[in-house]
This record gives structure tokens, C-alpha cells and sequence, in this order.
């Protein structure tokens, strides 16, 4: 691809990024991203990536990719140095790529991702992209650390999955709206340990019932 085609994909990305994350996927036409990239060409965005899941793809990756590379490293670090029987080391590598790179872009990706993850269809766009593989490896090495079954487990990892993606892009959103906000190690500090947390708590079924005697 050309230097100009190139430019003008990551202009699509970007403005896709943006747009997604604003409305919704299912709200934003082909069309209106093509429109908001400044491309007088309006078939553009599918001359690029075919359709919207192919949009939605290059969205997803365009940031994740940094993302699934540094989480990688982290656990290799953890490994190489016998630190992965520890959950709190595993947790912050679930979460601190994702917020470094937040912090670091300046965009709209983690309000991006909370779309995508009540939207069937990008849900299912999403779900099997290799730039998730970090995400995937991480997951099964935290729930060797939870209790009960399979299923209990990865609903835990659920809970804790929509607690910092939720949190991170809200503070994304403080920042575009020139509001007051944490330091990001401050803020992956409380994630993890709220996500922890998460992932341990005990439910007592008498308390939760209301049960009385």
C-alpha cells in the first residue's frame, strides 16, 4: 500500500474509532466515516475494509495489537522470573497495557471497546482476532487462582473485564472533557487491587437470599 493509501487508512481507523465510540456501532454508517476521515471518496471505508466487520476489525487491532504485545511480554517476565503463582502480578497484566496505551494515544479506544462489548455483532467480530491472544493466556492462568467451576470462573473474569474497561474509559472521557483525574499508576493500582478483589470475593448464599431465621 502506498504512503497516501496508508494515510488514509488510519485516517478511517481513527475517525471509526472515534464515531463508534460517540454513537455506537450499529449507528455509524460506512458513509459517516468516510465523511468524518475527510475522504471525498464516500465508498472509501469500504474500499479500505470491505464492510463494517472489516472496519470494526481494524479498529480493534489498531491499538490492541501494542496492547497484546506488551501484555505478552509481561507475563514472559513473570514467568522467567517465578512471579506467575502470584493473581495480583497476573491481574496487572490483564489491565496495565491496556491503560498505558489509552494514556498514551490520546484517542477514543477504551470508550471504543465498551461499545464492543454489548454489541453482538462486534462481540462476535472481535472474539477470535489474534490480537486477543495475550488477553486469552492471561485468563487462563488467573482462573487456575478462583474458585468453583468453569463457568463461575470466567464469570468472574467477566465482572472484572467490564469493571476496568468501564473504568479506564471513563477516564479517557475525563480527559477529552479537560476534567480533573488520576495518574494512571495511581488508577492501575485501585484497578487491580479492586479487580482482585473481584475475583475473590466469597458469596455467602444466605446473605445475598436475604434469607432470615
Amino acid at each position: 500500500m502506498s504512503s497516501r493509501g496508508e494515510t488514509a487508512r488510519i485516517a478511517l481507523i481513527e475517525a471509526g474509532e472515534q464515531l463508534f465510540a460517540e454513537r455506537g456501532i450499529e449507528s455509524v454508517s460506512l458513509r459517516d466515516i468516510s465523511a468524518a476521515a475527510g475522504q471525498r471518496n464516500h465508498s472509501a471505508a469500504q474500499y479500505h475494509f470491505g464492510d463494517r466487520a472489516g472496519l470494526v476489525a481494524a479498529v480493534f487491532e489498531y491499538r490492541m495489537g501494542e496492547v497484546n504485545r506488551r501484555r505478552h511480554r509481561m507475563l514472559d517476565r513473570a514467568i522467567a522470573e517465578g512471579r506467575d503463582g502470584s493473581l495480583l502480578v497476573l491481574v496487572d497484566a490483564a489491565i496495565r497495557p491496556l491503560l498505558e496505551v489509552v494514556d498514551e494515544t490520546g484517542g477514543w479506544y477504551a470508550r471504543f471497546l465498551v461499545r464492543t462489548r454489548w454489541d453482538t455483532f462486534a462481540r462476535d467480530v472481535v472474539a477470535d482476532l489474534p490480537v486477543l491472544s495475550s488477553f486469552r493466556r492471561v485468563v487462563d492462568m488467573v482462573v487456575v487462582h478462583l474458585d468453583g467451576d468453569r463457568d463461575q470462573q470466567l464469570r468472574r473474569v467477566d465482572q472484572m473485564s467490564t469493571l476496568f474497561i468501564g473504568t479506564i474509559a471513563g477516564w479517557e472521557w475525563r480527559r477529552h472533557e479537560r476534567e480533573s483525574r488520576q495518574p494512571a499508576a495511581e488508577l492501575c493500582d485501585e484497578l487491580v487491587a479492586t479487580c482482585h478483589a473481584v475475583l475473590t470475593a466469597r458469596v455467602s448464599v444466605s446473605e445475598t437470599t436475604g434469607s432470615s431465621t
